[in-house]
């Protein structure tokens, strides 16, 4: 049987989601070792994102096979006893053997969040702050980014998949203490998400001229790329089939 499970975690003490050799400290790592320790069976999980280190999940989907046969409370009650705190199963439940949680997606919900306001201790992990961030500066601009486009500028891209992709939706909302941006896109290439932001915060700073999205996307040139944006802000809220 195949089950498809939506995980969330805080990841700022894990280096991502997927294995890496000699490390420890990823939540793929964490979550077999559950199933492990649940099943006394090696079960391996497939994720639909890898989420770089730092990164948090609110709605993460992987899927495994096994031939246990359980309601998805209790997969969830047997899983989270076996987990850290800051990883929690939130829905299992069996799909059809074609199924794949990366393959079988269809599009994804990324949002950042930057506050308005120094950061205490308690909130430095879940989101970023810079006191010369200029909100409307880009609260204009960021729709620049919408359609298809050749991404190249905003990922280095070392796994050579197709850069061009295609962005639904990149708006912000303002609250009281801080703005969310939200970013729905067909699929992402590795550190799109953060380097958009990355260029994003140094135009609202000045650091870069009001038209540097337009350039990047016109030239395809990495080499002009601000900073990526800290993996701190950056959440997988949600992602389609």
């Amino acid at each position: 049987m195949r089950y498809k499970a939506i995980i969330e975690y805080d990841g700022f003490s894990y280096l991502g989601y997927q294995k890496q050799p000699n490390h420890k400290e990823t939540i793929q790592e964490y979550v077999e070792k559950a199933l492990r320790l649940m099943t006394q069976l090696d079960i391996k999980t497939f994720a639909a994102s890898r989420t770089d280190k730092g990164v948090h999940a609110k709605g993460q989907v992987i899927h495994f096979d096994t031939h246990i046969n359980l309601d998805s409370d209790a997969w969830v009650e047997a899983l989270n006893l076996r987990l850290p705190g800051d990883i929690r199963f939130k829905k299992v439940i069996k799909v059809k053997e074609n199924f794949h949680s990366r393959l079988s997606s269809k599009s994804k919900i990324y949002t950042y969040h930057i506050s308005k306001k120094p950061l205490s201790a308690f909130e430095a992990r879940y989101m970023i702050y810079d006191k010369h961030f200029n909100f409307d500066l880009i609260k204009d601009k960021i729709k620049v980014l919408e359609g298809t486009h050749d991404f190249s500028a905003f990922s280095p891209n070392k796994e050579n998949k197709p850069p061009i992709k295609t962005i639904y939706e990149f708006s912000v909302k303002e609250y009281k203490n801080k703005y969310v941006f939200k970013i729905h896109g067909d699929s992402f290439l590795r550190y799109q998400v953060r380097s958009m932001m990355g260029n994003i915060i140094e135009i609202s700073k000045g650091k870069k001229p009001i038209n540097h999205l337009e350039t990047l996307l016109e030239t395809k040139n990495r080499n002009f790329t601000a900073k990526t944006a800290p993996a701190s802000g950056l959440y997988l809220e949600k992602i389609f089939y």
